[in-house]
């Protein structure tokens, strides 16, 4: 009898040896001391990658410099030389929505633990433009250069940042918008084009936008 109460306490201590040594060495090979499979034991998916950063940055400038040809087409066709009230005020909610855009990036930059650094702001070289047609050609020429750099960042944020929230940010908050913003503006340069060099049809348009008659959504 005490032969058997032996043995079995033998065996229950070699058994839960077997257990823990087991256990040691899948604790092992997670903490990746045995060359397994280990997991990081911190990532930081809150703090901007600086290669995304320096990109968000530039945006930001690139928008504020969208935002003052804009604001340069709103006072020329605005001025009283050229007396283009309607498309002045076209240009100038464009001007504001891309301060706007501006804004956005400078919040989300703060939003993620990083500063804002500096503007580098590039002004605009154009200041006059001859008819309406080449100021909207001019515009769509620059809302295609913000989305491609748009788009840019984005492909930045998914194959060298890793970073989802950012890429979440650019296709919510501006994407979508660009494409409908470049959309409007194509329709308005077809209009424009219809009439031909015709100074009176470009009136017409440019008093029915400025009466509230005709906007850019209804083209």
């Amino acid at each position: 009898m005490n032969s058997i109460v032996l043995f079995s306490a033998i065996f229950l201590l070699t058994f839960s040896g077997s257990c823990l040594a087991i256990l040691d060495a899948f604790s092992s090979s997670l903490d990746g001391s045995n060359g397994g499979y280990s997991l990081p034991k911190s990532v930081n998916n809150y703090e901007l990658h600086d290669s995304c950063l320096i990109e968000l940055r530039k945006q930001m400038n690139l928008e504020k410099h969208a935002s003052l040809v804009y604001k340069q087409m709103a006072f020329h066709f605005g001025s009283v030389k050229v007396v283009r009230p309607g498309f002045a005020k076209i240009f100038e909610h464009h001007s504001n929505e891309e301060h706007e855009h501006s804004n956005k990036f400078i919040k989300y930059i703060d939003l993620r633990g990083a500063t804002i650094d500096s503007f580098n702001i590039t002004m605009p070289q154009k200041t006059s433009w001859t008819r309406v047609l080449e100021a909207v050609e001019d515009a769509i020429d620059l809302e295609h250069y913000v989305t491609n750099e748009i788009i840019r960042i984005h492909r930045i944020a998914e194959k060298t940042c890793k970073d989802i929230h950012l890429m979440n940010f650019l296709e919510n908050d501006f994407i979508d918008e660009q494409i409908s913003s470049i959309n409007k503006l194509m329709k308005l340069a077809t209009l424009l084009r219809s009439i031909g060099n015709d100074g009176y049809g470009e009136y017409l348009i440019d008093r029915d936008f400025f009466n509230g008659k005709l906007s850019l959504d209804e083209l």
